[in-house]
């Protein structure tokens, strides 16, 4: 029996794509299509060929399996589990799944007690209480990233997208095969598999992460693996979902802006420490850091990006389609640019030194929530001095005297204006102090260097409220709740501005226990 589609990467292949015959071939030909289906990652004509064959068919060990891992792959979890006892436990069975069988058994003990929004063909899952608020972003994500991703890729999904938002690194180690230990070194928290998309909710991380781009990520490896059939090789998977990860709300396909990756990048290209493609496989969560895995995606995404600007969206689908078609994926982008593979890749690798000189920007780790506190953040300060400084306006700032603050986070600015941990702590005593002004240009330096930094989203949305730039105001606190939705003043801000959501946002505010401005 094959055993590929045990561990087939995320699909949700179009019913039509994987036709019920009206008269199978033979039972062998039925239950083929019937993992091939599964392989696909969709579970729809998996049921259809299942019941099609028990009307005349006797149910088999093998049969048995299969239906386990369908009504897996359907996201019947305890339907799934209840199958695994019983192939475990009937002595003719040839197998029980093996490790598989594990993982469907976690899935169902951890998300037993999760509720579920059905809408528009989408599907969330999640952890009553806290994450009950990520919903309706993360419904208005996948839309957007649907229309998005059917734009650059001519395709669009017809069966139900199932998203799963785990509230902590643990429960996302359980259901899946990434240990938390690698979500640790890599800062991985999302990915895509067995027909669902799961990610960790952002307040697994300290500060949050880009969660709303995350969840549109792991939507471009569905329909990826869809366009494909599950066989683009994870550097072509990851290059294109990174490229495409921001597609949902903007206008046109362009690379995420992140000056640190970008630098990281040029440097290793001046340094002849670039990665070999190969070296990602099987998966960027296993790289040995975060460093290297912020370089595995900052150079797969700057080649990606080469090839759109040159072949355009029809170029990258005709070289996705040969890919499907079971063609080598080096072979298949060479043969659209009408160029060897090697002059391809010398091509990126030359057109790497031609970029604008990133900014001087360092990685910021992501720390996982427990694991860390704001002490934590004042080690990775660089400069000493700063670092002193800092701790003694920390002192200050937990005993309620921000005033006293204030001018020992100027002294560690004035040492380190550059340092993002310095800015946002400086910006944060000067907004307190009734200085809103003076905070904005620390936070705006800061953000051309870090534009994912939570906190410095977080006060900017304040400082332009409070010196009456509304529109400012708003698109930073948008941005805010992008990465880190469980801080309440960014909600409160929304609440006092012309948006059709501001009564929704004035909920937030009181729940998460925010004061609005």
């Amino acid at each position: 029996m094959r055993r590929t589609w045990l561990f087939a990467a995320c699909a949700l292949v179009v019913l039509t794509a994987t036709p019920v015959p009206a008269e199978p071939a033979t039972r062998s030909d039925v239950l083929d299509l019937l993992e091939g289906a599964l392989s696909a990652g969709e579970g729809a004509p998996a049921k259809a060929l299942l019941e099609r064959y028990s009307e005349t068919k006797s149910r088999s060990s093998r049969i048995a399996e299969l239906e386990v891992l369908t009504e897996f792959y359907l996201g019947n979890y305890q339907a799934a589990a209840e199958g695994v006892a019983e192939l475990r436990s009937d002595p003719r069975s040839p197998t029980d799944l093996g490790d598989f069988a594990d993982v469907i058994v976690e899935t169902h003990e951890t998300t037993k007690g999760y509720e579920t929004l059905r809408h528009d063909g989408f599907e969330v899952r999640y952890s009553p209480g806290e994450d009950e608020i990520l919903v309706p972003y993360a419904i208005d994500t996948l839309r957007a990233a649907a229309e998005a991703l059917k734009t650059e890729l001519g395709v669009e999904m017809v069966s139900p997208v199932r998203l799963e938002i785990y509230p902590d690194a643990e429960s996302l180690s359980r259901v899946s095969t990434l240990s938390v230990e690698a979500i640790r070194n890599t800062g991985t928290i999302a990915l895509c598999k067995w027909g669902r998309l799961m990610i960790a909710s952002p307040r697994a991380l300290m500060h949050g992460y880009p969660w709303l781009d995350t969840i549109a990520h792991e939507y471009v490896h569905l329909v990826l693996t869809k366009l494909t059939l599950d066989r683009a090789p994870v550097w072509l998977q990851e290059g294109i979902a990174k490229f495409l990860e921001t597609r949902w709300r903007q206008p046109r396909a362009t690379l995420p802006n992140d000056p640190a990756s970008s630098r990281l990048l040029q440097e290793a290209a001046k340094n002849d420490e670039l990665l070999n493609f190969d070296q990602l496989h099987p998966s960027i969560a296993l790289l040995p850091s975060q460093k290297a895995a912020a370089l595995a995606f900052a150079q797969v995404s700057s080649f990606i990006e080469m090839f759109y600007r040159g072949y355009g969206a029809e170029g990258l689908r005709a070289a996705l389609e040969r890919v499907g078609e079971g063609e080598d994926a080096r072979k298949a982008l060479a043969k659209v640019a009408r160029l060897p593979w090697k002059a391809l890749e010398e091509q990126w690798k030359a057109s790497l030194s031609d970029r604008p000189t990133a900014p001087p920007a360092r990685l910021l780790p992501r720390y996982l929530s427990g694991e860390a506190t704001e002490q934590d953040e004042v080690a990775d300060v660089e400069l000493e001095r700063a670092r002193k400084f800092v701790r003694l306006g920390d002192m200050l700032w937990v005993r309620a005297r921000p005033a006293a603050a204030s001018v020992e986070y100027g002294k560690a600015h004035q040492a380190a204006p550059a340092d993002p941990v310095v800015a946002s702590r400086y910006a944060r005593s000067a907004i307190a102090g009734g200085r809103p002004k003076d905070a904005i240009a620390p936070l705006m330096r800061t953000l051309d260097r870090y534009p994912n930094h939570a906190p410095a989203l977080s006060s900017l949305a304040t400082a332009m409220f409070r010196t009456s730039r509304p529109d400012l105001a708003q698109e930073a606190a948008t941005h805010a709740i992008a990465h880190n939705p469980f801080d309440p003043q960014p909600h409160c801000i929304l609440s006092r501005l012309r948006v059709p959501q501001a009564e929704h946002e004035a909920t937030l505010c009181a729940q998460l226990g925010g004061l609005r401005e």
